[in-house]
């Protein structure tokens, strides 16, 4: 089953700083919403683990994120690889930056595939769940890019 999201937001920060959080995994795998954990691996990928429930499914997702395409300050992608529950996924994301008066526009875009035993269990609920856990992601975004709050270094 695949699934395409993209949306765009207004971080109050400069677009030197987003790009610094959103290309970096040790500053933005922290912000997804469940998040457990994430190390660097030798080939420059990051394991990362998140709970999932998708009704009364739970489980924990681990997440092989590996950059793909970066121009700094502009612009970012990944390509994961991923297992959850009896099931795999890929997801390419990525976002593009654009001053606006001393913040940046975000625009950012993904697209996920997934297959096995949880699609059939709960394909219809995915997207739903997706949706919001996009939306608490980007409010934390949002909340670690203020101007209120600092970007740890």
């Amino acid at each position: 089953m695949g699934m395409e999201f993209n949306g765009e937001f207004i971080a109050e920060s400069p677009r030197e700083s987003v790009f610094g959080v959103l290309s970096d995994p040790d500053k933005f795998a922290p912000l997804l919403p469940t998040y457990q954990s994430h190390e660097t691996q030798q080939d420059g990928s990051t394991q990362i683990k998140v709970k999932v429930a998708v009704g009364k499914i739970r489980g924990t997702a681990t997440i092989s994120l590996r950059p793909d395409r970066t121009e700094a300050p502009s612009s970012a992608s990944y390509n994961s690889k991923g297992k959850v529950m009896g099931a795999a996924f890929n997801f390419g994301s990525g976002f593009e930056l654009e001053d606006a008066d001393g913040r940046t526009l975000v625009k950012w875009r993904g697209d996920l595939d997934m297959f096995g035993k949880l699609m059939s269990l709960a394909g219809g609920m995915i997207r739903p769940i997706a949706d919001k856990q996009i939306k608490v992601l980007i409010d934390a975004i949002q909340a670690a890019l203020s101007s209120d709050s600092e970007v740890e270094a």
